[in-house]
């Protein structure tokens, strides 16, 4: 068990409900509002904790399929028994580590869109791990990446010389043009900020500056758009 996974074990039971739930379950909310809803197809989540933003994802789309990968197994626990309570059968999760974890488990799906969440920051190899978001996302699919905005924020800074300098493990945090970078590698097209928030004393936070990312994979004819389930919702404006 890595240390990673050693800390979310011990926040899973409380994790909806202790100071800073507020705080991401405000991030799910964002992202509710400023990425695309389909309710046909697959979407994962990767880093989805206890799964409170699949579970508003999914409500009211009995044709959608989604799958929630965690690092914690007692995030899993708790994210499976929150999506039974809720009667969400068309809602799956797995206990795995995104880096290494094999992608047989998931050869059944056809992902139309694909969300990561506070979770990029903790890769050891981002630009691999990019890769494997792109491999995995269907033609025509969308990426959501939500994550620090290390240029606009003091405190993530120092939170990032702490952690390789004292703390030291995996924890790197990242600059836009950094992420946009992977993605573009990785073979993403029309990467861009669609979100960008610099809040003081937000949700229990003293301090808050978030990004939120997009960027597409061409289908075999080079169109941008998703080929498969119905569009819903529209994506915000930065």
């Amino acid at each position: 068990m890595n240390v990673v996974e050693q800390e979310f074990d011990a926040l899973a039971a409380e994790y909806e409900n202790n100071r800073l739930a507020s705080w991401y379950q405000a991030h799910a909310d964002e992202m509710l509002q400023h990425c695309i809803t389909i309710e046909e197809g697959d979407i994962l989540d990767i880093g989805c904790g206890t799964g409170h933003f699949l579970r508003e994802y999914m409500k009211g789309k009995p044709g959608l399929k989604a799958v929630g990968v965690d690092v914690s197994s007692s995030m899993i626990v708790e994210a499976s028994r929150k999506a039974q309570e809720a009667g969400l059968e068309n809602l799956k999760f797995i206990h795995a580590d995104w880096e290494s974890m094999s992608l047989a488990p998931l050869s059944g799906y056809n992902f139309n869109i694909i969300f990561c969440a506070n979770a990029f920051h903790y890769f050891t190899d981002p630009q691999a791990a990019s890769d494997k978001l792109y491999k995995l996302l269907s033609d025509g699919g969308m990426l959501y990446v939500l994550e620090r905005n290390k240029a606009r924020s003091l405190l993530t800074l120092f939170w990032g010389f702490l952690h390789s300098t004292f703390i030291k493990d995996q924890v790197v945090f990242y600059k836009n043009s950094e992420l946009i970078n992977f993605f573009e590698k990785s073979g993403f097209t029309g990467v861009r900020i669609i979100r960008s928030i610099k809040k003081y004393f937000w949700k229990n936070k003293i301090f808050t500056s978030i990004v939120l990312l997009e960027g597409k994979k061409s289908d075999a004819a080079g169109n941008d758009s998703i080929t498969t389930g119905t569009i819903t919702g529209k994506q915000g404006s930065k």
